[in-house]
């Protein structure tokens, strides 16, 4: 299973555009960098982080908006559709777990055009990261046990949503985040996980 954003997607100029859409509208004085090092975590939790806490749900709504106006502004790394191609080619269950909302999501999934078995987004049924919770419903959804699923992500909320609910982690550098846990897996580039896991 996958995070989005920094994993398999480089959204940081997207996220910059729509961040300064909020402050601009909303008279929102946090710099971008605050709001980019918190990613990985339900919008309104990051909010909360930034102490901003008012007018959350029309400041969600316009970050929302304007991603969604801007999603020419998002690519994919290179090697991600080879990769995902040669999971499946080899039977592998691919899924994605994140914290984009669920339009968002479709509209870049749509770009891609790969069929994944399971797309996790936010929801009201259940915590988002770094709580465990939709990794393991994607892994009940997909009837996988926790020795057999690998997270890849690219956040310490990633790392902790991974270790909480038992399941391998793998750090994707060429994301946004660090992990200082020295026993983690960490990847230069998305073509390494082929050799990761069809090799086992």
């Amino acid at each position: 299973m996958f995070d989005l954003d920094g994993v398999l997607l480089n959204s940081k100029r997207n996220m910059e555009l729509s961040w300064g859409a909020v402050c601009e509208r909303h008279d929102v004085n946090v710099e971008f960098e605050d709001y980019f090092s918190n990613i990985g975590r339900p919008f309104k939790d990051i909010l909360d982080i930034l102490n901003i806490n008012v007018d959350q749900t029309d400041i969600e709504k316009t970050f929302n908006d304007v991603s969604t106006q801007l999603i020419d502004q998002v690519e994919f790394y290179e090697g991600v559709e080879s990769v995902l191609g040669q999971l499946a080619n080899n039977n592998i269950k691919i899924g994605i777990v994140t914290s984009k909302n669920t339009i968002k999501t479709q509209k870049i999934l749509d770009l891609l055009g790969f069929a994944f078995d399971i797309v996790q987004t936010p929801n009201d049924a259940l915590k988002g990261k770094p709580a465990p919770d939709h990794i393991l419903y994607a892994m009940s959804e997909l009837n996988m046990n926790a020795s057999d699923t690998l997270y890849i992500g690219d956040m310490d909320v990633d790392y902790e949503a991974a270790k909480r609910a038992h399941v391998n982690y793998v750090h994707a550098l060429w994301g946004y985040g660090t992990c200082n846990d020295k026993n983690v897996i960490k990847l230069e580039n998305i073509t390494q996980l082929s050799d990761i896991i069809l090799n086992e």
